[in-house]
């Protein structure tokens, strides 16, 4: 396919940044769907609007700080260029943890929201990030901001040098599409508290380990490699490993119970 960029959106005298549109709308579908969720376990719906915003504010600083983090000799000699949040430039894994310690702080810390509480508002959030990941993805798609790894494929992009790449976003996209699914399918398998957020972060992280090899690597804001793997690469391989730990260590809990 060709190469594509589009940045602004324009309806009359009226213009959208592409990439902050859909990662805009891609916050709402969350926030719309976890605030239907909550009314059924009967939660303040103000809570929910106040940690909203906390989570948007989180999500960006902290995507915003991890990825400059990561090119940091890119933008120490371009420091402007660290407030072009529009130009797309997120890690996804600092903006989770920058919502979780706002979000944590305000619902745990200030509200004292119970425990129970807590894992179904995380739960619904879980079950529905997919869906809001892949709509903000679409924005990344349309600004071609992901420089794949040259491919031969017959879908790959045909970069302005005339290199094909991967379409990293549109992978990105199909990946979380299929998250969707999968954790709808498991929802009613995983009722207890946590099971559905655990089972997000195992397949997000599986395929951002498996998906970040088809991006490219040796140019200025390609992600920094150690030992094969970028940094995002081992952080998903990192949660992967807590995750079976864990997992494996409350079966053998539970086995150790039934047979005591």
């Amino acid at each position: 396919m060709p190469y594509f960029s589009f940045t602004k959106i324009s309806i009359g005298s009226i213009t959208f940044y592409t990439w902050g549109l859909f990662v805009a709308l891609g916050f709402l579908l969350g926030y719309l769907f976890v605030l239907k969720k909550v009314k059924k376990i009967q939660i303040d719906p103000s809570i929910i609007h106040n940690s909203a915003v906390l989570v948007i504010l989180g999500a960006i600083i902290g995507s915003r700080i991890a990825y400059v983090l990561g090119h940091l000799n890119y933008y120490l000699s371009n420091p402007l260029e660290i407030l072009k949040i529009w130009q797309g430039g997120l890690v996804i894994y600092g903006g989770i943890v920058g919502a979780l310690i706002l979000a944590l702080f305000y619902i745990v810390i200030i509200k004292k929201i119970p425990k129970k509480t807590v894992w179904s508002i995380a739960d619904s959030t879980a079950l529905i990030m997919p869906l809001c990941i892949a709509v903000g993805r679409i924005g990344c798609s349309l600004i071609n901001d992901h420089q794949g790894a040259e491919t031969s494929l017959p879908w790959g992009i045909i970069w302005p040098d005339r290199t094909i790449r991967h379409p990293v976003a549109e992978y990105l996209i199909i990946a979380n599409l299929v998250i969707f699914c999968a954790l709808r399918f498991l929802k009613p398998k995983l009722t207890k508290p946590g099971q559905l957020s655990f089972a997000f972060l195992f397949l997000y992280s599986c395929s951002r380990l498996f998906l970040d090899f088809t991006r490219s690597v040796g140019t200025p804001l390609s992600d920094n490699h150690y030992w094969m793997l970028s940094t995002t690469q081992w952080l998903s391989l990192g949660i992967i490993i807590v995750i079976i730990i864990l997992v494996g260590r409350k079966k053998i809990k539970s086995k150790r119970q039934k047979y005591a």
